[in-house]
């Protein structure tokens, strides 16, 4: 609609792409999930979907991406807004090395994911598709203020 511009592709999952976009009266940078063409005429999809994006809008840790918002574009497409990260996922960086990670930098991603991992249940929320492509390593600002 008028409320966020898509940019381009990010990456596609099981339930949907992700693509980066713009929040246009905040001129923000965002994330926007949207449920894939073959899904959007499935109830359980669609049910599934909607969980989602209500168990994540109710976490606020660093380490877990903020949900802001969710609707339906002007044909009936469900989507998910949320903040945009910079970074790579797991996978793509395991995927890009043929050494195995320092050990130092696997206990510090662990670590995240364990954190990440007790906020979801302490919310009630069991994630049930943990894996490499779905642990997002975003660059961060540890420079100087």
């Amino acid at each position: 609609g008028d409320k966020y511009a898509i940019l381009r592709l990010l990456g596609s999952g099981g339930m949907g792409n992700v693509y980066q976009a713009t929040h246009l009266a905040l001129h923000k940078p965002i994330a926007v999930k949207v449920l894939h063409p073959s899904h959007r005429q499935n109830e359980d999809f669609l049910a599934a979907f909607h969980r989602e994006a209500v168990a994540a809008s109710r976490l606020d840790h660093p380490n877990v991406v903020q949900v802001l918002d969710f609707g339906f574009a002007d044909d009936g497409t469900p989507f998910l807004v949320m903040e945009h990260l910079q970074g790579r996922d797991l996978g793509a960086l395991l995927a890009a090395s043929d050494k195995p990670l320092p050990v130092t930098e696997v206990v510090d991603v662990m670590l995240g994911v364990c954190a990440a991992l007790r906020a979801c249940h302490r919310a009630g929320i069991i994630h049930r598709d943990l894996k490499p492509g779905n642990i997002f390593l975003a660059q961060t600002d540890t420079g100087p203020e």
